[in-house]
Protein backbone atom coordinates (compact mmCIF):
# COMPACT_ATOMS: atom_id res chain seq x y z
CA UNK A 1 0.00 0.00 0.00
CA UNK A 2 1.24 3.22 -0.74
CA UNK A 3 0.96 6.39 1.39
CA UNK A 4 0.93 10.05 0.30
CA UNK A 5 0.10 13.38 2.30
CA UNK A 6 -2.06 15.53 1.17
CA UNK A 7 0.38 17.50 0.06
CA UNK A 8 1.75 14.86 -2.09
CA UNK A 9 -1.38 14.29 -3.49
CA UNK A 10 -2.14 17.68 -4.31
CA UNK A 11 1.81 18.26 -5.97
CA UNK A 12 1.29 15.01 -7.88
CA UNK A 13 -2.00 15.86 -9.36
CA UNK A 14 -2.58 13.84 -12.73
CA UNK A 15 -0.47 11.09 -11.78
CA UNK A 16 -2.98 9.44 -9.35
CA UNK A 17 -5.29 6.54 -11.05
CA UNK A 18 -8.53 6.59 -11.10
CA UNK A 19 -9.70 6.56 -7.21
CA UNK A 20 -12.24 5.29 -5.14
CA UNK A 21 -12.37 6.62 -1.69
CA UNK A 22 -13.96 6.75 1.31
CA UNK A 23 -12.77 9.78 3.87
CA UNK A 24 -12.65 9.83 7.99
CA UNK A 25 -10.90 9.41 10.87
CA UNK A 26 -11.22 5.74 10.61
CA UNK A 27 -10.20 5.57 14.65
CA UNK A 28 -10.42 1.59 15.32
CA UNK A 29 -11.55 0.63 11.95
CA UNK A 30 -14.69 -0.41 13.29
CA UNK A 31 -17.51 -2.49 11.36
CA UNK A 32 -19.31 0.28 10.05
CA UNK A 33 -16.15 1.79 9.37
CA UNK A 34 -15.51 -1.73 7.24
CA UNK A 35 -18.29 -1.78 5.27
CA UNK A 36 -16.98 1.75 3.76
CA UNK A 37 -13.57 0.71 2.75
CA UNK A 38 -15.39 -3.11 1.27
CA UNK A 39 -17.35 -1.05 -1.14
CA UNK A 40 -14.55 0.82 -1.86
CA UNK A 41 -12.79 -1.94 -2.82
CA UNK A 42 -15.57 -2.85 -5.07
CA UNK A 43 -15.98 0.07 -7.34
CA UNK A 44 -13.55 -1.47 -10.00
CA UNK A 45 -11.00 1.64 -9.47
CA UNK A 46 -8.12 2.32 -6.99
CA UNK A 47 -9.50 2.09 -3.74
CA UNK A 48 -8.17 4.50 -1.58
CA UNK A 49 -8.74 5.84 2.12
CA UNK A 50 -8.34 9.55 2.83
CA UNK A 51 -7.34 10.10 6.77
CA UNK A 52 -5.94 11.82 9.11
CA UNK A 53 -2.36 11.69 10.71
CA UNK A 54 -3.49 12.86 13.98
CA UNK A 55 -7.52 13.06 14.97
CA UNK A 56 -9.15 16.75 14.16
CA UNK A 57 -10.39 16.47 17.62
CA UNK A 58 -6.94 17.19 19.06
CA UNK A 59 -6.82 20.83 17.76
CA UNK A 60 -10.44 21.54 17.67
CA UNK A 61 -11.66 20.15 21.09
CA UNK A 62 -8.17 19.13 23.04
CA UNK A 63 -10.44 18.94 26.33
CA UNK A 64 -12.91 16.56 24.90
CA UNK A 65 -10.63 14.23 23.18
CA UNK A 66 -10.41 11.09 24.99
CA UNK A 67 -7.17 9.28 22.97
CA UNK A 68 -7.07 7.21 19.70
CA UNK A 69 -8.95 3.24 19.59
CA UNK A 70 -5.59 1.90 17.42
CA UNK A 71 -2.65 3.87 16.15
CA UNK A 72 -2.25 5.10 13.26
CA UNK A 73 0.25 2.26 12.36
CA UNK A 74 -2.12 0.23 13.18
CA UNK A 75 -4.99 1.61 10.82
CA UNK A 76 -2.63 1.75 7.91
CA UNK A 77 -1.97 -1.96 8.68
CA UNK A 78 -5.57 -3.04 8.50
CA UNK A 79 -6.43 -1.00 5.53
CA UNK A 80 -3.39 -3.06 3.54
CA UNK A 81 -5.11 -6.26 4.75
CA UNK A 82 -8.49 -4.70 3.54
CA UNK A 83 -7.50 -4.14 -0.29
CA UNK A 84 -6.61 -0.69 0.34
CA UNK A 85 -4.12 0.18 -2.38
CA UNK A 86 -3.65 4.25 -1.21
CA UNK A 87 -4.40 6.09 1.80
CA UNK A 88 -4.04 9.79 1.62
CA UNK A 89 -2.95 11.32 5.05
CA UNK A 90 -4.03 14.87 6.19
CA UNK A 91 -2.15 17.32 8.56
CA UNK A 92 -5.30 18.88 10.04
CA UNK A 93 -3.47 21.95 10.81
CA UNK A 94 -2.34 24.75 9.36
CA UNK A 95 -4.57 26.18 5.67
CA UNK A 96 -6.17 23.12 5.69
CA UNK A 97 -8.44 23.45 8.72
CA UNK A 98 -9.45 26.41 7.34
CA UNK A 99 -10.44 24.66 3.78
CA UNK A 100 -14.37 24.60 2.83
CA UNK A 101 -15.79 21.56 2.67
CA UNK A 102 -16.58 22.28 -1.61
CA UNK A 103 -12.67 22.92 -1.99
CA UNK A 104 -12.07 19.67 0.08
CA UNK A 105 -14.20 17.30 -2.52
CA UNK A 106 -13.32 19.11 -5.94
CA UNK A 107 -9.17 19.01 -4.59
CA UNK A 108 -10.54 15.17 -4.03
CA UNK A 109 -11.90 14.86 -7.88
CA UNK A 110 -9.28 17.39 -9.92
CA UNK A 111 -6.26 16.21 -7.89
CA UNK A 112 -6.69 13.15 -6.64
CA UNK A 113 -8.69 11.64 -9.65
CA UNK A 114 -11.63 10.78 -7.49
CA UNK A 115 -14.27 8.76 -10.07
CA UNK A 116 -16.47 7.29 -6.69
CA UNK A 117 -16.66 8.34 -3.21
CA UNK A 118 -18.09 6.81 -0.13
CA UNK A 119 -19.06 8.23 3.09
CA UNK A 120 -21.76 7.88 6.14
CA UNK A 121 -24.62 8.99 6.46
CA UNK A 122 -23.35 10.98 9.35
CA UNK A 123 -20.22 12.65 7.77
CA UNK A 124 -19.25 16.12 7.51
CA UNK A 125 -16.49 17.87 6.17
CA UNK A 126 -14.80 21.62 5.67
CA UNK A 127 -14.39 24.63 7.99
CA UNK A 128 -16.80 23.93 10.81
CA UNK A 129 -18.06 21.09 9.13
CA UNK A 130 -19.78 23.70 6.41
CA UNK A 131 -20.40 20.53 4.32
CA UNK A 132 -22.79 17.28 4.74
CA UNK A 133 -22.69 13.68 3.21
CA UNK A 134 -25.83 15.48 1.13
CA UNK A 135 -23.85 18.18 -0.22
CA UNK A 136 -21.19 15.82 -0.37
CA UNK A 137 -23.14 13.91 -3.04
CA UNK A 138 -24.47 17.00 -4.52
CA UNK A 139 -21.13 18.10 -5.55
CA UNK A 140 -19.90 14.87 -6.71
CA UNK A 141 -22.86 14.60 -9.02
CA UNK A 142 -21.88 18.46 -10.45
CA UNK A 143 -18.95 16.76 -11.05
CA UNK A 144 -19.71 13.68 -12.84
CA UNK A 145 -18.42 11.73 -9.60
CA UNK A 146 -20.44 8.72 -8.34
CA UNK A 147 -20.81 8.54 -4.84
CA UNK A 148 -23.13 6.30 -2.46
CA UNK A 149 -24.03 7.90 1.37
CA UNK A 150 -24.14 4.29 3.69
CA UNK A 151 -26.77 4.21 6.62
CA UNK A 152 -25.00 3.97 9.94
CA UNK A 153 -24.34 -0.11 11.20
CA UNK A 154 -26.41 -1.22 14.28
CA UNK A 155 -25.51 -3.92 16.60
CA UNK A 156 -27.46 -4.42 19.43
CA UNK A 157 -30.03 -1.40 18.86
CA UNK A 158 -27.40 0.81 19.22
CA UNK A 159 -25.33 3.21 16.35
CA UNK A 160 -21.44 1.38 15.60
CA UNK A 161 -19.00 4.32 16.45
CA UNK A 162 -15.95 4.72 18.00
CA UNK A 163 -17.35 6.96 21.06
CA UNK A 164 -19.36 3.43 21.61
CA UNK A 165 -15.95 1.59 21.72
CA UNK A 166 -14.02 3.93 23.86
CA UNK A 167 -17.28 3.72 26.51
CA UNK A 168 -17.07 0.32 26.32
CA UNK A 169 -13.65 -0.46 26.77
CA UNK A 170 -13.88 2.23 29.82
CA UNK A 171 -16.49 0.30 31.28
CA UNK A 172 -14.48 -3.28 30.70
CA UNK A 173 -17.43 -4.09 28.54
CA UNK A 174 -14.96 -5.91 26.08
CA UNK A 175 -17.10 -8.52 24.24
CA UNK A 176 -19.50 -4.92 23.32
CA UNK A 177 -16.21 -3.16 22.01
CA UNK A 178 -15.40 -6.48 19.58
CA UNK A 179 -18.88 -6.93 18.58
CA UNK A 180 -18.39 -3.38 17.32
CA UNK A 181 -14.49 -3.77 16.21
CA UNK A 182 -15.64 -6.76 14.45
CA UNK A 183 -12.32 -8.15 16.20
CA UNK A 184 -10.95 -9.46 19.04
CA UNK A 185 -9.52 -6.67 21.35
CA UNK A 186 -6.33 -8.69 22.25
CA UNK A 187 -5.78 -9.23 18.46
CA UNK A 188 -6.50 -5.55 16.59
CA UNK A 189 -4.86 -6.27 13.43
CA UNK A 190 -7.39 -8.48 11.98
CA UNK A 191 -11.05 -7.39 10.90
CA UNK A 192 -13.41 -9.97 9.77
Amino acid sequence: MQTLTWDDMIRRGAEHPASAMTIGVFDGVHRGHQVLIRKVTEQGFCPVVVTFMRNPKQALAPHSYAGNIISLDEKLRIFERMGIQRTILIDFSGEFRHLKGREFIESLIYKGNLRFLVVGRNFRCGYRLDTDAQAVQHITAEHGVGSEIVEPLMSGGERISSSGIRAALREGDYAKAAAFLGRDIANPHHPD
